[in-house]
């Protein structure tokens, strides 16, 4: 009888094994389909990733909810360590080695104890509390279901089996000494009925498990960490978008269009997502009523792939034979984008929304990467179907025209800086330390000139060298790339690029922090690396650390910072701002709740600056509100953009005299000069 058990165990786990495995080598296939990618470089980073991000949980536990996933995490290895020493104890009647110990059944009773509070947890949670980030589905209550199974009949078969032996685990086993404790009155007939159906019931629940992981939102307990390992690592800027070679004939399609346009990294993104939503309530296209969410963009995507896969496979297969088969074609699949919602896989609507300000993947726990598709299929809009918004069409034709988003006449560039002594470039003799590239935004909107000036006075005062290039400045191109538009960007690059090393520019600051990304991240990819690219908030905390300004004069207003997410999120810098503002006598910090990592975007990123409001609610003006709501007598900035943005959210709230926006530099600059403003 003992054999005819272990061979039914057998033939059971090698029918679940082979399901399992086959579906998940499926899967394997499936991601294949999409482009090459090298993400095989600075594997000593990997592996440390994989240890902080994996086995440390590190994003996971960003936030409180992710205590029961680090609960679970760590129970069901546990768990699944018992399992193997469930399996050896019914089936040969012995422990394996160690597995049997008083410790390890300490420890494997207090994960079965944790595992089940931490998913009764999150049932409250998702089919009671209902937050806005989690789906009540069918599927997430049979994973919740299955995993409460299989700890309370393994709780059920070990009380029987220590009630067979005699055996009290007492205070180390608590639930089973208690269960074996309630069998004890029962016949042993009884007993061991019920050890072997607890047996039968639990193997059923574990293969079963195991045959419906690959096909379900479980996959993400391999594809994560196959994610993190996969990861952007330092070595690459976050923010970093691609170059495409614009130059190759043989390319006839740019952009992603088809989903096997997708490199196999970003196809991974939908085996890895945990459907946990922290992206979803972090986006400020979502929480603003547009289309657009970042969790189903993800998710969208993986459905498609599983869903388009066989027939992609199929043609694959023929091509590669030489048949001509055109399987895909005849199939009809659908189009990754749709003009209307329901037409293709997203709407047009959802890529135009978002804002590029990476909320999402800063906080997703398995370092999805969100922004890189949208842009990769905006540029299949923009230059293989020629599509955009008339408004963004509108800012491409004045990019084209006078390298300005606003089609201001390119020769009033510098007029800014009439009557402020500021050389230019042409002008100086000799060598300058710095090129001050002002940017678009500060040369011709009013307001942000104000920055400009302001600047380029404190850095007068404080002797650096430095010129401007007036009206042979360039637009940095950075809308026109997260707009989509490549073919734009990169002829705006090489002229701004053939602009420095006419002048043999080796520094350069700005006031802009998507210039300061553009700069620093991106045209190296164009054969233009600077031996330093500073933000304005870098360099005057710099230059007050080393007594070249001092701010002496009274500043008062209770101040809340907004962070820029080109400045914070894509490239780090969050203390720069804040040093200057804790060194302006008068002046008093008082936080946001979503500030520095988890600041929100205002709206303007992504080209979002040139575009209408296609929400129920305005960005800009949310965020306008999470400011108001500190109490703050000012806010404050540190870039064009976040001005404008902030400004007219004040304006729409009606407190733009009680409120005033300033960006750092222009408080810093009443400070040392005393200037009323």
């Amino acid at each position: 009888m003992a054999w005819i058990k272990v061979l039914l165990f057998l033939m059971l786990a090698g029918v679940a094994g082979y399901y399992s495995i086959t579906a998940l080598y499926r899967r394997y296939q499936y991601l294949m389909l999409g482009a090459e990618e090298n993400r095989f470089d600075d594997s000593d980073a990997r592996i440390k990733g994989f240890f902080k991000y994996v086995l440390g949980q590190g994003k996971v536990l960003a936030e409180p909810a992710g205590i029961g996933h680090f609960i679970i995490f760590y129970g069901f290895i546990i768990i699944s360590i018992g399992a193997m020493d469930f399996f050896a104890h019914h089936l040969t009647g012995s422990h394996i080695p160690g597995l049997g110990s008083t410790v390890f059944v300490a420890m494997h009773e207090a994960a079965n104890i944790l595992v089940l509070v931490a998913i009764a947890i999150a049932a409250v949670r998702r089919y009671i509390l209902k937050p806005m980030r989690l789906d009540v589905t069918a599927e997430a209550g049979y994973i919740i279901g299955a995993i409460a199974l299989l700890i309370l009949s393994d709780f059920v078969y070990w009380g029987a089996a220590d009630a067979l032996e005699g055996h009290d685990p007492g205070f180390i086993a608590p639930i089973a000494g208690f269960l074996a404790g309630a069998f004890a009155s029962m016949s042993d007939t009884a007993v061991t009925a019920i050890k072997e159906v607890m047996f039968w019931f639990h193997t059923a629940v574990l293969l079963g498990f195991a045959v419906y992981i690959p096909r379900s939102k479980h996959l993400h307990m391999i594809g994560a960490m196959f994610n993190v390992y996969f990861r952007k690592t330092d070595s690459r800027p976050a923010g970093k978008l691609k170059k495409l070679d614009l130059e190759d004939e043989s390319i006839e399609e740019f952009g992603v269009g088809r989903i096997d346009q997708f490199s196999w990294r970003q196809l991974l993104d939908g085996y890895a997502c945990t459907e946990c939503g922290r992206c979803h309530v972090n986006c400020p296209a979502t929480l603003s009523g547009t289309p657009l969410s970042p969790k189903y963009l993800i998710l969208k995507m993986k459905d498609h792939l599983i869903d388009v896969g066989d027939t992609l496979l199929e043609q694959k297969v023929q091509g590669a034979a030489g048949t001509g088969v055109e399987v895909a074609a005849s199939a009809e699949l659908p189009m990754l984008i749709g003009e209307e919602p329901g037409q293709g896989i997203y709407s047009e609507d959802e890529i135009w929304a978002c804002t590029t300000c990476r909320a999402c993947e800063e906080a997703c726990p398995v370092f999805n990467e969100h922004v890189d598709k949208i842009i990769d299929m905006r540029r299949y809009l923009v230059l293989t179907e020629g599509k955009a918004e008339p408004e963004v069409n509108r800012a491409f034709q004045n990019l084209e025209r006078q390298s300005n988003e606003w089609g201001q006449n390119r020769s009033t560039r510098g007029d800014w800086a009439k009557g402020l002594d500021i050389p230019t470039m042409a002008e100086v003799e000799g060598d300058v330390e710095y090129l001050f590239y002002v940017g678009s935004s500060a040369s011709f909107d009013v307001r942000n000139q104000k920055i400009a000036q302001a600047f380029t006075r404190l850095m007068k005062e404080a002797g650096v060298s430095f010129a401007i290039l007036g009206a042979e400045e360039e637009s940095d191109g950075d809308s026109a790339r997260r707009l989509g538009n490549e073919f734009l960007y990169q002829s705006l690059a090489e002229a701004n690029i053939e602009i420095f090393r006419e002048y043999g520019v080796k520094k350069i600051v700005t006031t802009c922090p998507h210039a300061y990304n553009t700069f620093l991240n991106e045209y190296p990819d164009f054969g233009f690396e600077a031996e330093e690219v500073l933000h304005h908030t870098e360099m005057l905390a710099k230059l007050i650390d080393a007594g070249k300004l001092s701010p002496l004069h009274d500043v008062d207003h209770l101040l809340t910072f907004h962070d820029s997410c080109y400045l914070g999120r894509y490239n780090g810098i969050y203390t720069a701002p804040r040093y200057i503002i804790t060194k302006i006598p008068g002046v008093r910090l008082v936080e946001m709740e979503r500030n520095k990592t988890k600041s929100m975007c205002c709206g303007a990123g992504g080209g979002g600056l040139f575009k209408e409001d296609t929400g129920t609610e305005r960005i800009n003006v949310m965020r306008t509100e999470q400011a108001m709501e500190t109490g703050a007598t000012a806010i404050g900035t540190a870039c064009p953009y976040c001005m404008t943005m902030i400004t007219d959210g004040t304006k729409a709230k009606n407190v733009e005299e009680n409120l005033p926006v300033y960006d750092v530099v222009e408080l810093l600059e009443m400070s040392v000069f005393g200037a009323k403003h």
